[in-house]
């Protein structure tokens, strides 16, 4: 039988007050087994790793009260997401700003009874020329990035996530990130907080009066409409409404040709050569900004627009833009290429965790594992980070091997691994 290692049993219990006593009991013994599982990461084998044997399908298992644990058991996302933050952001002594990432993901699942299912964009699948649909469960997580101290690497641990339903006036992604941003700023009531997201996420259903505790870094359509922020004077008899915004501003495709063919150091429209640190190295971008509105998607407030243009091969011209006013070009696209945080996150969560593996299908169940899943991924990295990787099994895990076949690119046990946040994880598992 497992055992949990001490440093690992006091950060869980800090969780105990979001269960029963008994589901408090049954939620260590699942995470052990979740994380000790050698096989795919089925309900059924997770719960087998538990016992230590093989349990045969044929006979009535014992297995009902892990089962019930989430489909039953009377716990609640929102609580144990409430929990896990105010852990994260104590253990790991956060202090400032909090800066979240919000994406959504697509878990692969199949069957006609699976709850929540349908077909959604698969961002994995789909090219620049093809748009690929994959059947499955599509889920909005939060997640909190946490610099490392003495390196350069950035983690998003999840902090909430919620299910998108299919169909036509269901909530959609940006809502949903609507609902757990205000659930954040309840949770934190004297925090600022920094939010990014991509383009799916620049819509008026989240960022039409936002919190003026929150900035916003997200990116652009390239055909977005953008205003200028001084209204011309308008005569006195003229007839209608007076202008909220001001006359028409190029979109930012043509605003970007506009810069090309700038010569004057005055012009509006002009290139500004800087070099950040983004993507896992130090890069140089050509930016152009200025301030304009955007009235489809935040109203009459003005924003900050990122022309930017890598001078790098294999990276496209993109459109940013902010609701700090005040904010340098450098810090946005520094801010922004942190996003990538969120999607070592989710690989690591589908190759290491294997979250798409459990084959079940009811609404509690389906509501539940996945989010548990994630945030467990942010518990088990912040004990890591904080104790565990000061215990002799993980100073022996860090330690080089001795020369072998090489491993497959994938395989984040290399140094300088592109998925950081799963080679913390396979760590940490050595450690327990």
């Amino acid at each position: 039988m497992w055992s949990v290692v001490p440093s690992l049993v006091d950060v869980l219990q800090g969780l105990s007050v979001v269960f029963t006593q008994p589901s408090f009991v049954t939620h260590g013994e699942v995470l052990l087994g979740w994380l000790m599982c050698l096989g795919q990461r089925t309900e059924f084998r997770v719960f087998e790793a538990l016992r230590g044997c093989r349990v045969s399908r044929r006979k009535r298992h014992p297995f009902d009260r892990f089962y019930s644990f989430f489909s039953r058991s009377a716990w609640t996302v929102e609580k144990l997401a409430h929990e896990v933050a105010v852990r994260l952001v104590i253990g790991l002594n956060l202090r400032g700003e909090l800066h979240l990432i919000v994406d959504g993901t697509l878990l692969h699942k199949s069957g006609k009874h699976v709850f929540g299912i349908g077909w959604f964009y698969d961002p994995v699948a789909s090219t620049e020329k093809r748009v690929a649909t994959a059947l499955g469960n599509k889920w909005v997580v939060l997640g909190l990035a946490v610099s490392i101290p003495g390196t350069d690497k950035i983690f998003c641990l999840p902090i909430h996530a919620m299910l998108q339903q299919p169909g036509k006036g269901q909530p959609s992604e940006p809502d949903l990130a609507r609902q757990m941003l205000a659930d954040v700023l309840e949770w934190f009531p004297d925090r600022k907080l920094l939010l990014v997201g991509d383009g799916g996420f620049s819509a008026k259903n989240l960022l039409c009066d936002l919190d003026p505790r929150v900035r916003y870094v997200g990116l652009m359509r390239a055909d977005a409409a953008l205003h200028d922020t001084k209204t011309a004077r308008r005569p006195k008899s003229k007839p209608g409404p007076k202008p909220k915004h001001g006359p028409r501003l190029p979109i930012p495709r043509k605003a970007a040709k506009k810069a090309d063919l700038a010569r004057s150091k005055n012009s509006r429209w002009r290139w500004k050569t800087i070099e950040v640190y983004a993507y896992g190295e130090k890069r140089k971008f050509q930016v152009c900004t200025f301030q304009a509105v955007w009235p489809k998607v935040l109203g009459a407030r003005p924003i900050q627009v990122v022309l930017c243009r890598a001078l790098d091969k294999g990276y496209d011209e993109i459109y940013l833009y902010t609701t700090d006013l005040t904010a340098e070009p450098e810090w946005v696209v520094e801010t922004y290429a942190r996003r990538t945080a969120i999607e070592s996150l989710f690989k690591s969560s589908k190759q290491v965790l294997e979250i798409q593996k459990p084959q079940h299908w009811c609404q509690a169940s389906i509501e539940k594992l996945a989010p548990w899943v994630w945030l467990m991924q942010s518990v088990v990295v912040m004990w890591y980070l904080t104790e565990g990787r000061h215990l002799p099994e993980a100073r022996a895990a860090r330690r080089p091997r001795a020369a072998g076949p090489k491993r497959h690119p994938a395989g984040a046990d290399a140094p300088g691994a592109r998925d950081p946040e799963g080679h913390q994880l396979r760590r940490a598992r050595r450690s327990l």
